[in-house]
Order: C-alpha cells, then sequence, then structure tokens
C-alpha cells in the first residue's frame, strides 16, 4: 500500500514544527549573581522577557544556563547612555567591583 505524497509532507511538516516549537522552551540552567552581600539565583529564565537582579545591582554573574546573556546597566534591560552592555557566554562568569548590572536578556 502506497502512502500519499501528501501526506507524507503533511506528517513531515508536523514534525518540523513540533521540533521548531521545541526551541522556545527557557533556557535550562541557573544564573547566579551576586553585589557581594546578596546572592541571587534564577533558574530557568524565559527567553525574550528581560531580566532584573537587584535594586542596587550586581557586580558578578555566573551563566549556568545553556544560553548566552547580555548584561545591562539599567532596569528593564535598557542602558544608560554611554553604558555598555556585557555578552557573557554559557558556562562563563564576569566579577568586577566597579560595574554594576541591573538586569539582563537571554541571546537568540
Amino acid at each position: 500500500m502506497a502512502v500519499p505524497r501528501s501526506l507524507t509532507a503533511l506528517v513531515g511538516a508536523a514534525a518540523l514544527s513540533l521540533t521548531l516549537a521545541g526551541c522556545s522552551d527557557p533556557p535550562v540552567g541557573t544564573i547566579t549573581a551576586t553585589d557581594g552581600v546578596t546572592t541571587v539565583k534564577l533558574s530557568s529564565p524565559f527567553n525574550g522577557t528581560c531580566h532584573s537582579f537587584t535594586a542596587q545591582g550586581v557586580t558578578a554573574v555566573r551563566n549556568n544556563i545553556l544560553a548566552d546573556i547580555v548584561l545591562h546597566h539599567g532596569p528593564d534591560c535598557a542602558d544608560p547612555q554611554g553604558a555598555e552592555t556585557f555578552y557573557l557566554a554559557t558556562g562563563t562568569s564576569v566579577e568586577d567591583r566597579n560595574e554594576r548590572w541591573l538586569s539582563f536578556s537571554i541571546v537568540g
């Protein structure tokens, strides 16, 4: 019994859609940030959303999620004029007592 091509194409398209839908899941892992006194841990943060640290900001961040992130000096992933963002790859960390990051976004 032969399977019609249109049915094969439909099943293939459905499988591809399900696979691509899985890519929108939140990155798995934890982001740990500290200002030297307070530590913040965020587990599996959602992609496409700005995430805040603490009101006073943090000076060290460890990225243990399966995605890269961008650190921002301002709240809501906005940066004051002249402030530069910081790209933090997965599995890496940064510490700088002269910097304060208030929020982060996920790359991708």
